[in-house]
């Protein structure tokens, strides 16, 4: 069935279309009123009225418009959290679900031309007005994060600009949870508060102990990520205002059941402080006191050593008892560097030890690069939440166990594997480098991948989790016994079954889908 070209924007950037939307928030309802909230002509005010109408965040009657429920739950967020509820939008929307569609089921990406044919075959409209909107439709793509560009080569040396979807986006982040909306059909990683008073400590500790506490392995530094380390003038001017007594930022700590203490926020101060009092750097780039540029900490008077060791530093403690969740939440709300970290990477800052060593480890290896054809990348640690996720639901009893907090059950698994002795984390690392090799052998380079009309689809990670732990639980005479069987029954029932596809693709952290897909999984493909 075609769509009307009178469903197809002709507002070329989305941004504005959200400005749109907000003049009308503040009261600027008509045309040229809306025109002049976002700096347009009367025209362009109608057209960017008539986008957000499309997009259903506006409704208008004799040329006064007025927000529509989903306008008016877009309007009260943040900028990061508006474009995050856009991508959710456009991904309902019939005109940009198609069109992903079609991006998505081609992996080296469609060409201009090509997602203009594309579009003649499915809007109802003449030829010059749909090429005028294609550049809308891909300004608002890419606006999104959606689609990405990249650059193809082809015979002769020539190149051209094709558009693909974007992976690195962290899909389950998008969904954002409306006030009357069911939690289930939300985030898999809701934050959920109570009207209990949370167990979060205020704490005074000289420079000089920290230290000492560090020596001793009761604090610990998670190490950073390469992009998020502080240059040598932010590390001298941090210690500059430890001199000269400048107030800064409390340090947020998360305190293990075993009293060990984490630093989640405070990474790179804390650094800057251990480092220097180490003799790991000399002083550079200081304004206030230029006479101290150069020395070493060993350098200085023994007054302003003094000084900083005995300067006391504002911590809260986060104390065990606080939910994981919540935990996140906070973390994400004070983090000081400004880009928040998904929820594997404040895993890696909390549960340091053999969990994260291990997840490290296996995400690079060999084995597991093939089984996923470097399908999830390794950027944000999406490669590592997908091991930690095969070995949490792999646990025995897990599935009957699993509640339906996802942060809670994969930070209990990290907290499991710290535990375990090298015997054991070997034992882990044999099955998992098993079952990737296993599910390749039978699978190729459509393993843990829902494929789409024309194309093998992306990797799915609720996908791995079920067919992972199938693989585990049977013993290689079983499968090779039955392995054309388990291929047949694979593409032809389980990835057509409407239950399991569902359940793969739509909360799927639920405790209901959890148990629907790997009931369904052991039900068809059991031998």
């Amino acid at each position: 069935m075609k769509i009307s070209i009178t469903q197809v924007p002709q507002a070329d950037e989305l941004s504005k279309v959200i400005i749109a939307v907000e003049a009308v928030y503040n009261d600027y309802k008509t045309d040229q009123k809306i025109a002049d909230y976002v700096g347009f002509t009367d025209r362009q005010g109608r057209y960017y009225r008539l986008a957000a109408e499309i997009l259903g965040l506006l409704e208008n009657e004799n040329n006064n418009a007025s927000l529509t429920k989903l306008g008016e739950s877009l309007i009260i967020l943040d900028e990061e959290n508006r474009l995050k509820k856009i991508r959710v939008i456009l991904r309902q929307n019939d005109l940009f679900k198609k069109v992903l569609k079609e991006i998505e089921s081609n992996e080296d990406g469609l060409s201009r031309q090509q997602i203009l044919d594309f579009l003649r075959d499915f809007i109802e409209g003449a030829e010059s007005t749909i090429a005028r909107r294609y550049s809308t439709i891909i300004n608002w793509l890419i606006y999104s994060s959606l689609v990405v560009s990249d650059i193809r080569e082809l015979a002769g040396g020539d190149r051209e600009t094709v558009y693909k979807i974007n992976d690195q986006l962290d899909e389950e982040s998008d969904f954002i949870i409306d006030e009357e909306e069911d939690d289930s059909k939300g985030s898999i990683y809701p934050a959920n508060y109570t009207n209990e008073e949370l167990d979060i400590k205020e704490a005074h500790m000289q420079v000089v102990t920290l230290l000492r506490r560090k020596e001793q392995d009761k604090i610990v530094i998670p190490p950073f990520q390469r992009n998020q380390v502080w240059k040598l003038q932010q590390k001298s001017r941090f210690i500059e205002s430890l001199i000269l007594n400048i107030p800064i930022p409390p340090f947020y700590i998360s305190q293990d059941l075993e009293g060990k203490m984490i630093i989640v926020d405070g990474l790179q101060r804390s650094s800057a402080i251990f480092d220097f009092l180490n003799g790991d750097y000399a002083l550079a780039g200081l304004e206030a006191l230029p006479l101290l540029k150069g020395k070493f900490y060993s350098d200085l008077p023994s007054e302003l050593q003094a000084r900083i060791e005995d300067r006391e530093l504002l911590l809260y403690v986060l104390k065990p008892s606080v939910p994981m969740s919540i935990v996140y939440d906070i973390f994400n709300r004070i983090n000081s560097n400004g880009t928040p970290l998904t929820r594997q990477e404040i895993r890696n800052c909390i549960y340091i030890g053999n969990a994260t060593s291990l997840l490290a480890e296996l995400s690079e290896t060999i084995e597991f690069r093939q089984a996923i054809d470097n399908g999830i990348p390794s950027l944000r640690m999406k490669d590592r939440e997908a091991i930690l996720r095969f070995f949490a639901f792999s646990n025995r009893n897990a599935i009957d166990e699993y509640k339906g907090d996802l942060d809670d059950f994969l930070g209990k698994t990290m907290r499991r594997i710290n535990r375990m002795s090298n015997l054991e984390i070997e034992d882990l690392k044999r099955r998992f480098l098993r079952v990737m090799n296993l599910t390749f052998a039978f699978f190729g380079s459509n393993n843990f991948r829902l494929p789409i009309e024309n194309s093998r689809g992306r990797i799915n990670i609720a996908l791995l989790e079920c067919i992972s732990v199938f693989f585990d639980k049977k013993s290689d005479l079983e499968l090779s016994n039955n392995k054309q069987n388990i291929i047949n029954q694979y593409y032809d029932r389980l990835l057509k079954d409407n239950e399991f596809r569902e359940s793969i693709r739509i909360s799927t952290g639920s405790p209901t889908n959890v148990k629907t897909r790997f009931n369904k999984t052991f039900e068809i493909l059991n031998i």
